[in-house]
């Protein structure tokens, strides 16, 4: 079993309990987790993480993370990451995201992914960039940086890119989503909360 195989299982995972949560009860979810979980590790042709990644491509380390914690929060409850840092984390992968895809398709002269394999000083400038996330409290982009770097010294996905580790097209979509998502959430929360301040001064002035 590759890690490539092991990242498919838990993304295809996350998804299965963000579809189950509003038609199933939690017990019958978990075991369909772990059905589903098991059922995707079988080699190809059995299992359906080999069928997605034979259509999609590998995905990265950085969406093996977010699985995780989106599989964490599906089955307790409980978010082990704030959503400020879930909300920089996003804003990290779209803003690498918008560098990284232009150039590596040649819209500018520059290629960025030649830079992903085992450039020095690539590499420095995005543990710089983790320490600074560090310094700002920024802790789940920095862990993305370090750990996308670490899995790449390992050698742990069938690519020998570093951007390959740190992003991926899937993820990127989703992060722009949660993005866009989360700004209507807040933009209807603040208009909730200017009617209610408005009807309580019509109240005050009765």
């Amino acid at each position: 079993m590759t890690i490539d195989l092991f990242i498919a299982a838990l993304v295809l995972v996350a998804v299965q309990l963000r579809i189950s949560a509003a038609l199933m009860p939690m017990r019958a979810r978990i075991v369909l987790a772990l059905v589903v979980f098991i059922w995707s590790l079988l080699p190809y042709p059995w299992g359906p993480a080999a069928w997605v990644l034979s259509y999609l491509s590998s995905f990265s380390v950085t969406s093996g993370l977010l699985a995780v914690l989106a599989i964490k929060h599906r089955i307790t409850g409980i978010y082990w990451l704030p959503v400020s840092q879930l909300r920089g984390a996003c804003v990290l992968l779209v803003v690498l995201a918008l560098w990284f895809y232009p150039g590596s398709m040649g819209f500018v002269y520059q290629d960025p992914y030649a830079l992903g394999y085992g450039d020095f000083a690539f590499s420095t400038a995005l543990l710089l960039v983790g320490m600074v996330a560090w310094v700002m409290r920024a802790y789940a982009s920095c862990l993305i940086l370090v750990a996308a770097q670490f899995a790449f010294r390992l050698d742990l996905l069938a690519t020998d890119n570093l951007w390959d580790y740190l992003i991926d097209p899937w993820l990127v979509f989703w992060a722009a989503g949660w993005l866009i998502r989360d700004r209507l959430l807040q933009s209807r929360s603040a208009a909730d909360q200017s009617a209610e301040d408005g009807a309580g001064h019509k109240d005050a002035a009765r």
